[in-house]
């Protein structure tokens, strides 16, 4: 595979000129297709007619996909505070040095798991409607707080697509996702992959 560097020369269709015309690579802010945002300082071939982009080389393709894939979609929530307190006390069994920073990774870490799995996911949906049914009593007159954090559009996907298959709403969701959590890392002595949540909290909190 070709390193192509800026004032290299080759030919490509152009869909502008409906020809095959001669291409200059060239760095460029280039827009996506769908208008949502730009990508900046990409290596790209320009028509040597019209100055069109007509073609991306593959070296470039990281960088368009880190580019789609920043945090943009927020997750809000009100939650209990129980909730919460699980969770930072999760993230505390895992790294003492975590912060609040780490609610996130943990929840995206716990979302994408569940993602993968459908039987897992229907499974998940009817325990965790048992189980917050019968926490509502106990949580009923505790105070409550804002979660909010945000997401690539890949794990909105994901979360989209847990909701569908679920029919949880999405405070239900991390609710269930939260005590979740707490049974297979704040209850146990000894919690599975733990060594696997250590290394996320080593390389987020780094």
């Amino acid at each position: 595979m070709k390193l192509y560097r800026q004032g290299d020369s080759g030919k490509a269709i152009c869909e502008h000129c409906k020809a095959v015309v001669p291409t200059t690579f060239v760095y460029r802010d280039v827009p996506f297709g769908d208008h949502s945002g730009v990508v900046k300082d990409i290596l790209v071939a320009v028509c040597g007619q019209c100055d069109q982009v007509v073609a991306v080389p593959p070296q470039s393709t990281p960088a368009i996909k880190a580019s789609r894939e920043v945090a943009s979609k927020s997750i809000e929530v009100i939650l209990e505070v129980p909730y919460l307190e699980a969770l930072d006390l999760a993230a505390y069994k895992i790294d003492p040095l975590s912060t609040v920073e780490f609610r996130k990774p943990l929840l995206v870490y716990y979302i994408h798991k569940l993602a993968q799995d459908e039987n897992a996911t229907q499974n998940f949906a009817t325990w965790a409607h048992d189980l917050i049914h019968q926490n509502k009593s106990v949580m009923k007159n505790v105070p409550r707080k804002r979660l909010s954090f945000k997401v690539t559009p890949r794990i909105n996907d994901e979360i989209t697509e847990i909701l569908h298959v679920t029919k949880l709403k999405k405070t239900d969701l991390i609710k269930g996702l939260v005590s979740q959590i707490d049974q297979d890392i704040v209850r146990p002595k000894t919690p599975k992959k733990l060594a696997t949540l250590q290394t996320i909290a080593a390389v987020v909190t780094c």
